[in-house]
């Protein structure tokens, strides 16, 4: 009888606790915010940091940046990606999953310093061009396209800024943001990041100046990624596995490449002793040149080191697949990488005739 009796209070608290959950009044905001950080944590972070605090990405949990962002520009941005360069479109997430990102994002700074809605400044681009060349090029980049020698994440080699500059003619960026954001942005800066504050220098005016010139940009903003083009690439082995896997070690080595522990396909996926071990990673680096494309530029190490991917097929046939470099490249806006990814491309294309000969 006790022990009905303490299932039927459980019963009863539990019911108390659902039907107080569902009154009218009780914010949803704190929920939100669970979900939020989750989603966050999982798709996020990666990039811009635990908590928000910056990484390849923009540390967007400082209060100059985080109350800067309306509400419209972050969730356009998650929806939209900036196709072009690393920040990818998250379209496949619910609208519900949205809006918990964003109020999870709101709980570093609730205050918004720039109201949601369209609004447009009346300026000369002429003018602009030259104002921009004078204030903003230095980081941005004659052609607006954000890419400065040496900018990064991390302070172990020289770089210019410590973040990467947004790429102001990129269409997604543009959509996204208002001319009022633009002005607030460049008045005011960024406390806590490269952007300085312009107010004591540049008007109201020469600053809407400014946005008309980076307005008129957008047209000849850089859209390269290749959109038709597979990002993996796939090649057909003459060799069994074991020797197609010994033939690749060798190719890579005798291109002067450093071969890793190979590491299976489902290490980390599955349980250990139902790991597919005809599934194989042969991952390889040139250190030399790593350092000096590193130098040029520091993101290129979330692609790093290079791979191939050795699978053995339920018909016994070994097939190999690999990256497709010149989808890669567009993703980073940087055209001095140009000869990097050649380079990388070319590797790639040595090691496999090598190995499949």
């Amino acid at each position: 009888m006790q022990f009905q009796s303490l299932v039927n209070t459980i019963r009863m608290m539990s019911l108390v606790a659902l039907v107080a959950a569902t009154l009218p009044g009780k914010p949803a905001y704190a929920s939100q915010q669970d979900v939020g950080r989750q989603l966050f944590d999982e798709q996020c972070a990666s990039c811009h940091g635990s908590n928000g605090k910056g990484g390849i990405g923009l540390p967007l949990s400082r209060l100059s940046v985080i109350q800067s962002l309306t509400d419209d520009y972050i969730r356009y941005t998650i929806r939209k990606g900036r196709p072009g360069r690393l920040m990818p479109a998250f379209s496949s997430l619910e609208e519900s999953q949205v809006d918990a990102l964003v109020a999870y994002m709101r709980s570093w700074g609730a205050v918004r310093l720039v109201k949601d809605g369209a609004s447009h400044f009346k300026g000369d681009a002429a003018i602009g061009e030259s104002l921009y060349k004078e204030s903003c090029a230095m980081c941005h980049g004659d052609t607006l396209s954000g890419s400065v020698e040496g900018t990064g994440v991390t302070f172990s080699r020289k770089r210019s800024l410590p973040v990467m500059p947004p790429a102001l003619n990129n269409p997604a960026f543009q959509d996204a943001i208002s001319d009022q954001a633009l002005l607030h942005v460049i008045q005011e800066g960024r406390a806590g990041t490269p952007m300085p504050a312009f107010k004591s220098t540049l008007t109201h005016q020469d600053t809407h100046h400014i946005i008309a010139y980076i307005r008129s940009q957008k047209k000849t903003a850089s859209t390269s990624v290749l959109e038709d083009e597979p990002l993996t690439l796939f090649a057909d082995s003459p060799y069994g596995f074991d020797e197609t896997v010994k033939r690749i070690q060798e190719a890579v080595r005798s291109n002067n490449f450093r071969v890793f522990p190979r590491r299976y396909l489902e290490q980390g996926l599955a349980d250990e002793f139902a790991i597919n071990q005809h599934q194989v990673i042969i991952r390889f680096c040139n250190f030399n040149k790593l350092y000096g494309a590193l130098k040029i530029e520091p993101r290129l190490g979330t692609i790093l080191p290079c791979k191939l991917t050795v699978i053995e097929k339920q018909d016994g046939s070994v097939q190999l697949v690999y990256a497709n470099v010149k989808v890669l490249a567009s993703l980073f806006n940087n055209d001095r990488l140009k000869e990097v990814f050649q380079e990388i491309e070319q590797s790639y294309n040595d090691i496999l005739d090598e190995a499949t000969l």
